[in-house]
């Protein structure tokens, strides 16, 4: 299948795209070298993108790996890698390797799409885990026009203390995060006071809440991209009635994040060939578009490969569009 991708200007087939990976990685990377050989390439690539998809989404990646032995994954002839790993908000760390050159591509995803709805950045506020998200948040404000200062948060094991204070209302979840949060957010407001050209935040949703003395017609701060535990098309209809442009997200440490669009829920396309989505039923078949299933991302990179099955999740199927004319995922939840 021919795809053009708008953030490079360019034709990929993907097909070859996928055929290219898995031969390299089959070469080069220990893991992979004992679960494809020659031969069972031929037969997972099929001139059927959809039947790819389904042949790779039997490789699924044990995600325990990626928290003992995630070297397995790294290629032999890989040069100029960073660690990246997730934030433990929802459970133990897991790790990965991401190349200077992919962090070049999703930085030139992120740039691209915002960039296209007319989004500048003078300053920016940054605030999440440290790791690669840090060096591809900095070089996507820099590359749209804006300085960015950057908040680190320290999330591992946040997920039971929010769930808990949600189940008390969105007032104790601010009260909890005002907590547990506190040095980052006076650090975040004396960035607010200082610099009057901060008009963008990059964060989790929950964090907005302790500066909006700081949002609206009084101050500078008129977009924000938001993600983090829970986020949905209601917290997102909430925010655009606070700033001017609220752009959503899905971020996942192994690929970074990938952009949402608003069309009745939230529905999030990556930086396609290098991530693909999709949806898995019970049974183990690709869900049809609008339905429900278990999101699947399969990462396809020099650097990197990996098929993930997100099994606490549940998402639909959403169909390529204008702007992102491949798979996505809608309305992600995570199940309790």
């Amino acid at each position: 299948m021919n795809t053009f991708i708008p953030y490079e200007n360019k034709n990929i087939d993907t097909e070859e795209h996928l055929l290219n990976i898995l031969k390299h990685h089959s070469r080069n990377t220990p893991y992979w070298q004992k679960k494809i050989s020659k031969k069972s390439i031929e037969e997972i690539v099929s001139s059927n993108l959809e039947e790819t998809i389904y042949n790779l989404s039997k490789l699924e990646v044990d995600q325990s790996l990626l928290r003992t032995d995630w070297l397995l994954f790294k290629p032999e002839d890989t040069k100029n890698v960073r660690c990246s790993f997730s934030s433990g908000t929802t459970g133990p760390q897991k790790y990965c390797l991401w190349s200077e050159d992919y962090i070049e591509k999703q930085t030139k995803y992120l740039s691209y799409y915002v960039s296209k709805k007319g989004i500048k950045a003078k300053s920016a506020i940054i605030q999440g885990p440290t790791s690669v998200y840090k060096d591809v948040n900095e070089a996507f404000i820099c590359k749209i026009g804006g300085t960015p200062y950057f908040v680190g948060l320290r999330v591992e094991g946040l997920k039971p203390i929010i769930e808990k204070a949600a189940a008390k209302g969105q007032e104790e979840v601010t009260k909890v995060v005002k907590e547990y949060f506190g040095p980052e957010i006076e650090k975040t407001r004396r960035f607010l006071e200082y610099d009057k050209e901060i008009n963008f935040m990059r964060s989790a949703w929950m964090m907005l809440a302790p500066f909006e003395l700081f949002f609206g017609d009084k101050r500078n701060v008129e977009t924000v991209m938001v993600s983090g535990l829970g986020y949905n098309f209601q917290h997102h209809q909430m925010l655009r009635q606070k700033f001017k442009r609220v752009i959503s997200s899905y971020g996942y440490f192994a690929f970074g994040d990938a952009l949402g669009r608003e069309s009745g829920n939230l529905e999030y396309y990556p930086a396609f060939p290098y991530a693909i989505f999709t949806v898995v039923k019970d049974n183990g078949e690709i869900a049809r578009y609008g339905e429900e299933g278990h999101p699947l991302f399969i990462i396809a990179r020099k650097d990197l490969l990996l098929i993930l099955r997100e099994g606490k999740e549940l998402a639909t199927r959403a169909r390529p569009c204008e702007e992102f004319p491949w798979d996505g995922i809608g309305n992600p939840r995570r199940i309790i």
